[in-house]
């Protein structure tokens, strides 16, 4: 199970939102079996394109830049408190 995050640049701003794999590792990530481009793919629901790069790892997301700024691994309780405090919506974070 791992924990990402995904940055966005709007101009001089820029914020991140976090989501999670429950059938993913650290691993799968370090060798590409689940890449940047899928986890923005997925969390934007648009298909990047290499045409859509900016730099190595930046994208092009309309008039924003978005990257993956990290993956970590993660448990399903550490997901509970990230749920709890809002960061994260966290499906078995409900009791």
């Amino acid at each position: 199970m791992i924990l990402f995050c995904v940055k966005t640049r709007n101009g001089e701003d820029e914020y991140e939102n976090y989501g999670y794999y429950e059938t993913f590792t650290v691993k799968d990530f370090a060798s590409q079996k689940l890449s940047d481009v899928t986890i923005l793919s997925e969390h934007y629901d648009y298909k990047f394109t290499d045409k859509d790069e900016e730099n190595e790892g930046e994208y092009w997301y309309g008039d924003k830049i978005v990257w993956v700024e990290g993956v970590w691994k993660i448990t399903p309780e550490e997901l509970k408190t990230l749920h709890k405090f809002g960061i994260i919506y966290y499906k078995g974070g409900q009791e």
